[in-house]
């Protein structure tokens, strides 16, 4: 049995999931209003911090035409909604949060976060860690983009979702191939091709949304780390 310990490029933390980076305002949560909203649940902004307690939303932006991008994932134990909350705009229907699953949400108002950057300077300065995070996340995103074919996107994403200790190499993507591609800014059928271009090389083996083999690792963590 080999374990591959590759170290991964921070290049690939444009395609990585949030989680538990706020966890410390789960000491406040008593503080908040609690909200409970279904899969498919497109949350208002209304210029309030949110904290996601359970389930996984995902940020996505919206062309004039409907066509849509997803930016990232965030799961359980972040706050979200920073944005509109510090610098609001009268216009900003072009990006929306939408519940990935089932979520538990926690709202702080304006006034309460203020209250707590006083007396919890701790809390303000996780979020400006946090903060910090998704700037980079958006700027490592925004580079692949730009600079990385299909195939050196896909490897990205996949090593951000690398199963510890799987023999062989597993990932587990966690979303469908439509939503996969969406995040990684290419149309679906294109990134389709790639994929099974890839099986028939022997790089992957059959992709299933919670399982991908990993048949070749060395050329995997060479494009990964590309």
């Amino acid at each position: 049995m080999r374990v591959w310990r590759t170290v991964v490029s921070n290049r690939c933390l444009g395609f990585t999931e949030l989680r538990d980076v706020n966890a410390v305002w789960r000491s406040v949560l008593d503080l908040g209003v609690r909200y409970t909203w279904r899969k498919g649940h497109c949350i208002e902004s209304h210029g309030e911090l949110l904290f996601l307690d359970k389930g996984q939303v995902r940020l996505t932006h919206f062309t004039l035409d409907g066509t849509e991008k997803i930016l990232w994932y965030i799961n359980q134990g972040c706050l979200f909604g920073e944005t509109p909350l510090f610098d609001p705009m009268a216009d900003d229907r072009g990006s929306v949060h939408i519940c990935a699953m089932d979520c538990v949400v926690y709202a702080f108002s304006k006034d309460r976060v203020e209250h707590l950057s006083r007396t919890r300077p701790d809390l303000t300065l996780n979020l400006l860690h946090s903060m910090a995070r998704k700037l980079r996340t958006l700027s490592n995103q925004a580079s692949s983009l730009y600079v990385d074919d299909v195939l050196v996107r896909t490897c990205k994403f996949l090593a951000r979702r690398l199963l510890p200790d799987s023999d062989p190499l597993t990932a587990d993507p966690g979303i469908s191939r439509q939503e996969m591609a969406s995040l990684l800014g290419v149309h679906r059928i294109t990134l389709y091709k790639v994929l099974r271009q890839q099986e028939e090389q022997g790089l992957f083996g059959p992709f299933e949304r919670h399982a991908v083999t990993i048949l070749r690792p060395e050329e995997f963590f060479r494009l990964v780390n590309s």
